[in-house]
């Protein structure tokens, strides 16, 4: 099953020596049911670049059983970040300049749905880490509604 829906996504981030960071943005997008099990939600937002705003497609994979979840962005900062509970995870982060590899370490993981699964929420509460060292202290948090249009 295909569907529009509405994607709000937020990131909270506290850093050493650094005020907390708050960022929050929302965009359409498609919802699917795979046939594997796992959910599928894509869309875009846009994000500024410092030399101007650049689009980000994302791509965000639920588990079939609810206990994890993978998002996939792309564009000049790509990266793939996988969330589970107690789950460590090494990946590379793309910029334009070379890579970085980094560790996403879940403290706490959170997938609930709502009015007969048309509404979702997923929280992973996370460190990233470099060399190491913790560089943030972070939450994502999405939201996925079916759009009022869809009904």
């Amino acid at each position: 099953m295909r569907r529009n829906v509405d994607v709000s996504v937020t990131g909270i981030h506290s850093r050493p020596g650094e005020p907390t960071e708050k960022i929050v943005t929302t965009s359409t997008g498609i919802y699917e049911d795979m046939d594997d099990g796992r959910r599928l939600v894509e869309y875009d937002e846009e994000q500024d670049a410092g030399r101007g705003v650049m689009k980000v497609h994302n791509k965000v994979y639920i588990a079939s059983d609810g206990k994890s979840m993978e998002i996939e962005r792309g564009g000049e900062h790509s990266s793939r970040l996988q969330f589970g509970k107690e789950l460590e995870y090494n990946t590379e982060y793309l910029t334009p300049y070379g890579s970085m590899s980094m560790k996403v370490v879940t403290n706490s993981f959170e997938f609930n749905t709502a009015h007969e699964e048309q509404d979702m929420k997923v929280m992973a509460e996370y460190e990233l880490e470099m060399g190491g060292e913790v560089l943030s202290d972070s939450m994502i948090i999405i939201e996925i509604k079916k759009t009022e249009a869809s009904s």
